[in-house]
């Protein structure tokens, strides 16, 4: 039994890894269909490469599959926060809330390092509930398998703490195991931003921009650099293309910059 759990735990850590990496083909071969997380983790390597990619049926398979999915011990608040994300980035405001909270009572309750982290990120957005920072910052520093997950929370809520020079740090750390992470070094560039570096914004942006015009244009992430690029430098260049078709047929998705 020692040896299936064992090797259970490398599947998903290995899948995983490969999905921060954006190799998504290497991150579904890894998953084992006897493996009782499987389908979570089909729905968050989906979920992570919506992130990325953008495409919106990414978001609808996932669903699909998570509400399909059986699951005991962690995978079960896991399965139910995935499908509060996905209903949040989908506009189903009720129905996140409801899988949300219904994920952070179970998270609540254990004992393990990665259940606290992830009930840290709900308890900042949640009213009454004590967010306490150190258990996400443990989950960031020490946890084998959400450590990404856990890093990226933590950054944008020191954004919104408007703490932009430890946010960059912790963008910096997750950069150091994952030097060509793409949607992390549009996050680096956000807070250079915040912190003065302009230039070095301005450039990343650029950067990231010409990234992907060829893996994945007129996506969010496009557009992300496109928009960040018109605020940041005020050039007509790229507040023309805001004036495009394309970008109004993804506006309803993009984040308010």
């Amino acid at each position: 039994m020692k040896l299936i759990l064992l090797l259970a735990s490398l599947s998903f850590a290995s899948a995983l890894e490969y999905a921060y990496q954006a190799e998504y083909g290497k991150a579904f071969s890894e998953i084992s269909e006897s493996d009782s997380s499987a389908c979570v983790l089909k729905g968050i390597v989906l979920v992570t490469r919506f992130d990325d990619l953008g495409d919106v049926m990414d978001l609808h398979s996932a669903l699909s599959i998570l509400k399909n999915c059986k699951t005991t011990s962690f995978w079960e608040p896991m399965r139910r926060y995935k499908i509060g994300l996905i209903n949040s980035i989908l506009g189903n405001t009720f129905k996140s809330i409801v899988e949300t909270r219904g994920a952070a009572m179970i998270f609540e309750k254990r004992t393990d390092m990665d259940s606290k982290a992830f009930y840290a990120i709900y308890a900042y957005y949640a009213p009454f509930a004590k967010f306490k920072q150190e258990d996400l910052k443990n989950g960031f520093k020490h946890s084998k398998t959400f450590s990404f997950v856990f890093g990226n929370s933590l950054i944008w809520i020191l954004y919104e703490e408007k703490k932009y020079a430890e946010a960059l740090e912790v963008a910096n750390a997750l950069l150091k195991r994952y030097p060509e992470h793409p949607t992390l070094l549009q996050t680096k560039a956000e807070m250079l931003f915040y912190v003065g570096e302009t230039e070095e914004a301005i450039a990343m942006f650029k950067q990231s921009e010409q990234l992907y015009a060829k893996r994945a244009p007129n996506s969010i992430r496009y557009w992300c650099a496109v928009s960040h690029l018109a605020k940041m430098t005020g050039d007509a260049l790229w507040k023309e293309k805001l004036k495009s078709k394309e970008y109004n047929a993804i506006k309803q998705w993009m984040p308010k910059i």
